[in-house]
């Protein structure tokens, strides 16, 4: 757990953060029901995805200690679907690592993440999130998200049926 007092720092993901930023996906992957990926992910192909989003001009962000060695969290502004119509929506990702869960990383990434959306002119902002990951929800919650759809037993891990959230928070008047 990270202690109290301790500082930390939000800027663009780097290249050299990839294998952090990949350890703390897949530590979900292989221990939380509420990530429905069964296959760890590797450096390659988050190289692809952070070069995706940086030709999209879409973020990633870090979270560090103020050192700016460890990478304790991560989130990433995506594309929501990729039909013109949907252009002014962004689908919105926040991960923090185990041992640092709790301690104010979400929030922050997340105030950074609603930050850059409102300057790319997005409208809204779209969450999945699994039914019973409370500890997400009421994040996203506090930063104005609804839920606004309920997919009963879509997803599957750890041999159960998981129900994925939808939810979605619209940009006030003035951050479009």
């Amino acid at each position: 757990m990270i202690g109290e007092g301790v500082e930390i720092g939000i800027r663009e993901a780097a290249d050299a953060d990839l294998p952090a930023v990949a350890a703390i996906l897949n530590q979900e992957i292989a221990a939380s029901p509420y990530v429905y990926a069964e296959e760890a992910v590797t450096i390659d192909e988050r190289r692809r995805w952070l070069e995706e989003h940086r030709k999209a001009e879409l973020p990633v962000f870090v979270a560090t200690a103020a050192n700016g060695d460890a990478v304790l969290g991560w989130a990433s502004l995506s594309p929501y679907r990729t039909s013109s119509g949907y252009r002014f929506t962004g689908e919105v990702s926040v991960y923090v690592a185990r041992d640092a869960q709790r301690s104010g990383i979400g929030r922050r990434l997340l105030d950074v993440l609603i930050d850059a959306a409102a300057a790319r002119g997005l409208h809204a902002l779209v969450a999945s999130v699994d039914a019973d990951n409370a500890p997400s929800i009421a994040l996203f919650e506090r930063f104005g998200f609804n839920e606004v759809a309920r997919l009963s037993e879509v997803g599957r891990k750890f041999d159960g049926w998981r129900t994925h959230l939808l939810l979605l928070r619209i940009q006030p008047e003035g951050s479009d």
